[in-house]
């Protein structure tokens, strides 16, 4: 499910994560060693996909900072 965050953005459930986190893309991208780019495709663009590498970066990042952090919560199927 896509909501829309604050003025009329649309963000991804991996998106509404990183705001409860209170993370910027820019800082969750140096913790995670993926692009900015990416991370922001990642919280805003539905359907979007990254290499698998990529996403174990994310998930590894992600399970740093909020243990309970799975795959199927930050990027559940649209």
């Amino acid at each position: 499910m896509v909501k829309k965050h604050g003025l009329g953005k649309y963000r991804t459930p991996f998106g509404e994560w990183l705001d409860d986190m209170n993370k910027t893309s820019v800082e969750f991208a140096e913790e995670s060693g993926v692009h900015r780019n990416t991370i922001d495709a990642l919280a805003n663009q539905k359907g979007y996909g990254a290499r698998k590498p990529t996403m174990d970066k994310v998930l590894k990042a992600a399970k740093a900072i909020d243990p309970g952090a799975t795959y199927e919560k930050l990027f559940p199927p649209m």
